[in-house]
């Protein structure tokens, strides 16, 4: 008989998935024990001690439910987040494109899951923000991407889809400052989108209501006034053609002073988007739906939706970040001794 030589995470990494009992979540305990295992992947059906529940160690996992090996799974995963498209994943893996989507879709789903469990009371000053073009079924419907990019760690606050309007910089200026620990502390580089001059006193600013005048007619609507800790700068590009002849950098909110701070903080000697712009550039290896001139995006606009929340999970909790560097330890002896690779990379 072959030897099966899967391993398993330790069972003091899992928890409790019963949302009612009182060690819900909490990994660590000695409250689960080994019901059964099943499957050719040995998969463990747990007990809680607590509140007697029975469950699949993966339950509540993206991978909970899968009906193929979970290599494959994992393979199929890995393949989606490396530049695969749905047809080529499942050539490379040997599975039927049905189960390519629906772990496209499972994926996606638990990616963003996490990120709005892990992603709360985030302390950063310097925002960047930035939108990239896409389609759904066909070129005559796009789909836009939008995100907010914290630029020293290079991790994104926040991810949109949808038609590049009002309402999509909307939802991602709100959902990036609902992440924030203090919103109202915060420098924030853009395009010259008018969208995010309209928006940022509202989301980022304190609303004050002006006194209202006489005893008749309504009262005055809601004013906002950004605090001097806050600032907005718009990096406007001036094409002619494919040419690009000038960059206005328009100081829209706050003081100049603000932004130079923030500059300074990053190493930056003048104000720009390169970091997010940098990340839009990685967002279209990773997803075959982005990748510019192609035939392989998305047919629906779930499966995009799916495939680009799960590359910002990858991109934010999974991938070097080459930019990130940290200084060379010093040498010790001659050069031809001292001849291991070193790391100067940081995660």
């Amino acid at each position: 008989m072959k030897e099966r030589n899967t391993t398993r995470p330790p069972l003091e990494s899992l928890a409790c998935v019963n949302p009612d009992c009182d060690l819900y979540g909490q990994n660590g305990g000695t409250n689960l024990l080994i019901r059964k295992v099943y499957g050719c992947d040995q998969i463990r059906y747990l007990r809680c001690r607590c509140c007697q529940q029975e469950f699949s160690e993966r339950k509540n996992t993206a991978l909970w439910n899968s009906k193929i090996p979970e290599a494959k799974a994992v393979s199929v995963a890995e393949h989606l987040a490396d530049g695969c498209g749905i047809k080529s994943t499942a050539r490379l893996v040997k599975v039927d494109p049905s189960t390519v989507r629906r772990l496209n879709g499972k994926v996606g789903k638990h990616g963003q899951q996490y990120h709005e469990q892990e992603v709360q009371d985030v302390v950063v000053s310097e925002l960047q923000a930035d939108e990239r073009y896409g389609f759904v079924g066909n070129k005559q419907q796009p789909a836009w991407e939008a995100e907010l990019m914290d630029p020293a760690s290079k991790f994104i606050l926040a991810h949109v889809q949808g038609a590049r309007d009002e309402s999509l910089i909307r939802r991602l200026l709100a959902d990036g400052a609902a992440r924030l620990h203090h919103r109202h502390e915060v420098a924030l580089f853009t395009d010259g989108l008018p969208a995010y001059r309209t928006l940022f006193p509202q989301i980022f600013g304190y609303a004050y209501y002006p006194p209202r005048q006489g005893a008749r007619g309504p009262y005055p609507k809601a004013r906002f006034r950004v605090p001097r800790t806050a600032a907005h700068v718009q990096i406007i590009k001036h094409q002619s053609g494919y040419r690009l002849q000038e960059v206005e950098i328009r100081y829209v909110h706050g003081s100049k002073k603000r932004i130079e701070k923030a500059l300074d903080r990053l190493g930056y000697n003048v104000p720009n988007t390169s970091a997010i712009e940098r990340r839009n550039g990685t967002a279209r290896l990773m997803s075959a739906a982005q990748v510019r001139k192609t035939l392989a995006f998305a047919g629906k606009g779930e499966t995009k939706a799916a495939m680009g929340w799960w590359g910002m999970t990858v991109y934010n909790w999974c991938r070097e970040h080459r930019s990130l560097k940290r200084l060379l330890t010093a040498p010790v002896g001659k050069k031809s001794i001292n001849s291991d690779h070193r790391l100067w990379l940081s995660v």
